[in-house]
Parts: C-alpha cells; structure tokens; sequence
C-alpha cells in the first residue's frame, strides 16, 4: 500500500488537481471545467493533464526528468525529497527510461481520474475532488 504523501506527489504529477488547498483546489477545478457544468468529464481532464505535462517539461525534450518535477515541486512551495520524487517518477514510468514521458502521464492521470469518479458516472465534481484529497483539502 502506498504511503498518502506518495500518492500525492504522484497525483502533483500526474492529476492536473494535484495537491492544493481547498481554495486552490476550487479555482483550479473551475478552470477545468472549462464548459462550466460543474464537473469535469474526461475530455477536459485530458487537456489540463496535457497542459500540465508541457509545464512541467521545462527543457522540451517531450520528458519528465526527476530534476523537472523536483523543481517544479519547489517552485510551488511543495518540495518534496529527491527519494520521493524518483519513487513518483517509477511509479509512472512505463518503459523504465528514467523519465515519464506523456502517454506514461496521460494513463497515469486517466487511472487518477478513474479512480476520482467516485460514481462511476464519467465526470469529476469539486467534492469528488476534496473526497480524494482528503482532509486536507476540506
């Protein structure tokens, strides 16, 4: 079982929700929900997880680098080990480069996704959202 910091460094990467507080986690779902319908369906999660991916791959290679997600983790005044940041790049690294690339982002954010969508209905709500961040987030 994965340790709850983990999964949100993973989520950081790879769910364009990521780890926010509650009120950064409201205006990033808004700008999401880009149709305005209050909630996101997979369609607009695919393109905030492709915007993401092109954030956070900094020197354009069409990769993520540990050294990229650790600074972007900074940046964001999350940081995060070097340690948890490499345990968060193997868990999405598919072709064990080193590197996740972004078909290895898209599945990993689509499995996020899925795995939000606590009904199973194809769409993501704001509360969704705070359910799967857990308490911190509320």
């Amino acid at each position: 079982m994965m340790r709850t910091g983990f999964l949100a460094l993973i989520a950081a990467l790879a769910w364009p929700f990521g780890a926010l507080a509650a009120d950064s986690m409201q205006d990033r779902f808004q700008s999401m929900d880009t149709n305005h319908d209050g909630r996101v369906d997979a369609e607009e999660h695919a393109a905030a997880a492709q915007a993401m991916f092109k954030q956070l791959d900094a020197d354009l290679d069409g990769n993520i680098s540990v050294e990229e997600l650790r600074l972007a983790r900074k940046a964001m005044d999350e940081p995060a080990s070097e340690e948890q940041v490499r345990q968060a790049i193997a868990a999405m690294d598919r072709n064990g480069d080193g590197k996740v690339d972004a078909d290895e982002h898209l599945a990993t954010a689509t499995a996020l996704f899925q795995r939000t969508d606590a009904n199973h209905d194809g769409y993501v709500t704001l509360e969704e959202m705070q359910q799967a961040a857990g308490p911190a987030a509320n």
